[in-house]
């Protein structure tokens, strides 16, 4: 069967002297992603956004955005569409890879969501690599605090050769956000979904306009009666403009190998490849 990996650096108005570099550390992850493929659909997910997480240019982990604090509060998470096993965390502050964390739940299987103190203590528990919070916070970030910019995502998902569908995602959410804010990266089926039937989707914007629409599910769900990945794409992003007025972008792939993209900013870095 095709194979197939989509990921994004996030949707949203950066300034454009940043436009070039988030271009080029999506294709990275996208490099990083493909690597993996042969080993599942999940492996490919987890390594690309793993790689994002590294990333300072992008919102996620190291380079993640400030909270109304000064602080950097992360979510995370990835859901495997053959079992529809999830694993989410949110205001997380010691995941060196949120992603990871997300991983651990999903794998340990008591619960989907795990969020703030008692996520980080999982971390520990669950051997996930910790590290101090200032490790995520840049320069660049400090001075986006003071201009209140900054509300994007990471995530990838992918098909492999088994039809096995899976998505991952990671944010430091919205600059200027309340202490313990959680979005909508790590709700499942408002920022990401994972489903063999129909495929993956992963969403990245303003948070609540996802949440509020359940956005990355209705894509999904309309893909399961032949609705091409594209107009599936496209038809999310208007409803999330006409009925809310939210501001985002979304990523899907299909069983069969076909890759979507869509947003209603000013830019979304965005890169995909099959086989």
């Amino acid at each position: 069967m095709p194979v197939a990996l989509a990921v994004h650096g996030g949707a949203g108005s950066p300034p454009e002297r940043e436009y070039a570099e988030r271009q080029a550390a999506v294709e990275g992850a996208l490099a990083a992603g493909w690597e993996r493929i042969e080993e599942g659909a999940l492996a490919a997910v987890m390594a690309a956004v793993r790689f994002m997480e590294d990333e300072p240019v992008l919102n996620a982990a190291v380079g993640a955005v400030l909270n109304r604090e000064g602080e950097v509060e992360l979510d995370a998470a990835v859901m495997d569409g053959s079992t529809l096993r999830a694993g989410a965390v949110g205001a997380v502050r010691e995941a060196r890879h949120p992603v990871d964390l997300a991983r651990a739940v999903m794998e340990d299987g008591r619960h989907v969501l795990l969020v703030g103190s008692g996520a980080d203590r999982f971390a520990h528990q669950a051997g996930v690599e910790t590290c101090l919070h200032s490790v995520f916070v840049t320069d660049r970030q400090r001075r986006n605090w003071n201009e209140r910019f900054g509300a994007d995502t990471v995530g990838a998902v992918a098909v492999d050769a088994e039809g096995r569908t899976a998505v991952a995602a990671s944010t430091g959410g919205v600059t200027g956000k309340l202490p313990g804010r959680v979005g909508d990266t790590p709700m499942i089926g408002a920022g990401f979904y994972a489903d063999d039937a129909a495929g993956a989707a992963c969403g990245t914007g303003q948070g609540e306009g996802f949440m509020r629409t359940l956005l990355c599910y209705r894509a999904v769900a309309e893909m399961l009666p032949g609705l091409s990945a594209q107009t599936a794409a496209e038809a999310a992003v208007s409803y999330l403009s006409d009925r809310v007025k939210g501001l985002g972008g979304i990523i899907l792939v299909t069983p069969a190998g076909e890759v979507a993209a869509a947003w209603n900013t000013d830019f979304m870095s965005w890169a995909s490849r099959t086989g």
